[in-house]
């Protein structure tokens, strides 16, 4: 698994318990942190690195979705 998914599952915060619900908010946490990036950036090349990236990685996260869910509730 890639390192940069990694980072994202410790930074990851819920105090839901259900799998489903943690792993929607999940996604949507991922998906504000390539926002904020996004945001930050001052050129277009960059903008488009991060948001390619951002697909990427919600693409991975959505085909492992068991994988995924494992990890959230360790």
């Amino acid at each position: 698994m890639d390192s940069q998914i990694l980072d994202l599952i410790h930074s990851f915060e819920s105090k839901t318990k259900s799998k489903r619900v943690r792993y929607n908010e999940f996604l949507a946490h991922v998906y504000t942190v390539f926002d904020k990036n996004i945001s930050l950036c001052s050129t277009d090349r960059i903008m488009n690195k991060y948001k390619k990236m951002r697909i990427d990685v919600l693409r991975y996260i959505v085909a492992n979705e068991k994988e995924i869910i494992t990890l959230l509730n360790k």
